[in-house]
């Protein structure tokens, strides 16, 4: 017996295999976690993307946007049946409609200013030479749950995008 291990201690046949082995699984466990990454930006841009179509959609119909039908849509242009969507018309979440819209400025800080009829010229606070309009933002939330790496690594995991649409 020892001198079968002390022959099997010499021999290095299969020792190529052995280390072959031993580098594949330190290459994957290295490179495994860059998959979570490459997997958020490819969700966050999947949420950008259904996000934008969404803000063409409503601005190719401005006078009779769907508000009932839009978050639909853009859950299902983000593959994401979870997905929250939120629209808000001149900063006021629910109160979109096609009749009797009522105008504001945009500010350069995000707010609104309404103003008393649409086209009026915007005053300090708004960027020079606009003028007031009907605004429609959408909003998408979801959150990414990593395949690898803990949640605290990608130091946040929810994922929120939004466009704003001039419609009036």
């Amino acid at each position: 017996m020892q001198k079968f291990l002390r022959k099997l201690r010499s021999d290095e046949k299969g020792a190529a295999l052995v280390e072959f082995a031993l580098y594949t699984t330190l290459f994957f466990l290295a490179a495994l976690p860059a998959l979570d990454f490459g997997a958020f930006y490819l969700e966050r841009s999947k949420l950008d993307e259904a996000v934008s179509a969404g803000s063409m959609v409503a601005f190719r119909n401005a006078d009779s946007v769907a508000f009932d039908d839009l978050p639909n849509q853009v859950r299902a242009l983000a593959e994401d049946a979870n997905l929250t969507v939120t629209l808000k018309c001149n900063g006021v979440s629910g109160s979109c409609t096609n009749f009797s819209r009522s105008c504001s400025c945009l500010k350069t800080d995000g707010s609104y200013q309404p103003t008393g009829a649409c086209g009026e010229p915007c005053g300090g606070g708004a960027t020079g030479g606009s003028t007031s309009g009907y605004y429609l933002t959408i909003e998408a939330r979801s959150s990414y749950e990593p395949l690898v790496l803990p949640g605290s690594v990608l130091s946040d995991t929810d994922l929120q995008r939004e466009a704003t649409v001039r419609l009036q």
